[in-house]
C-alpha cells in the first residue's frame, strides 16, 4: 500500500464520518424544527381566542365610551342650560335693582335739595341777629 492509498483511505473514512456526523446534525435539526411547529401551533391554538377575547372587550369598552360621550354632551347641554336660566335669572334681578337704586338716589337727592332749600328760605324770613361786642 501506498501513501496515496493511505491518503485515500484516510479520506474515505473522513468523508464517511463528516457524512454521519452531518446526518445526525439533520436529524437533530428535524426534531428541532418539528419541536418548533408544534409550539407555534400551541402558542396560535391558545393566542387565537385571547385575541378574539380582547378584540370582543374592546368592542364593548369603545360602546361603553360611547355612552359617557354622550352622558358628558348632555352634561355639557345641561350645564349651558343653567348657566343661561342664571344669567337670565341675574339680569332679571339686576335690572329691577339698578331702577330701584336710582330711584332710591333721586328721592334722597330729591328731599336734600328740598330741604336745603327749606333752610335757605327760613335764613332769608329771620331777620339776622346782631351781636353786641362785649368790648
Amino acid at each position: 500500500m501506498s501513501w496515496s492509498d493511505v491518503a485515500s483511505l484516510a479520506l474515505a473514512i473522513f468523508l464517511v464520518l463528516v457524512g454521519v456526523g452531518l446526518f445526525y446534525l439533520f436529524f437533530r435539526l428535524g426534531g428541532l424544527f418539528g419541536q418548533l411547529d408544534t409550539s407555534v401551533e400551541e402558542i396560535t391554538d391558545e393566542t387565537v381566542p385571547i385575541l378574539t377575547r380582547v378584540q370582543v372587550t374592546v368592542d364593548e369598552v369603545n360602546a361603553q365610551l360611547g355612552h359617557v360621550d354622550e352622558i358628558m354632551t348632555t352634561a355639557v347641554t345641561a350645564t349651558k342650560s343653567a348657566e343661561q336660566a342664571a344669567t337670565a335669572v341675574s339680569k332679571a334681578v339686576t335690572a329691577p335693582a339698578r331702577a330701584l337704586g336710582g330711584v332710591t338716589a333721586s328721592a334722597s337727592e330729591a328731599v336734600r335739595s328740598f330741604k336745603a332749600r327749606r333752610a335757605a328760605g327760613q335764613a332769608e324770613e329771620k331777620p339776622p341777629v346782631k351781636h353786641e361786642s362785649p368790648y
